[in-house]
């Protein structure tokens, strides 16, 4: 039976470990905060180095939700969201 605990600062998930500082990735960032479906990652039309900026190469986008029936405005949802670690103490 696990012994630690972690809530996720983002979604309010508990998860649970048997050792005491354990890191775990929680997976809310992978779902659609509008219809909770599954995300795709990202891929853009166009080379990276088009996004570039000072140097830059960095794409602020990593998953899109294509579920665009269960949107308001009919459109795609990009998320900006990163993997969120929760520590189990």
């Amino acid at each position: 039976m696990p012994k630690y605990s972690g809530k996720c600062p983002r979604c309010g998930k508990i998860h649970y470990s048997d050792r005491k500082g354990d890191v775990v990735v929680c997976d809310c960032w992978r779902y659609c905060p509008i219809c909770g479906a599954e995300m795709k990652p990202y891929k853009p039309d166009l080379a990276p180095k088009t996004y570039g900026m000072d140097g830059k190469r960095d794409l602020k986008i990593l998953m899109v939700c294509n579920n665009t029936a269960a949107h308001p405005d009919n459109s795609p949802f990009y998320s900006t969201q990163k993997p969120v670690e929760v520590v189990c103490t």
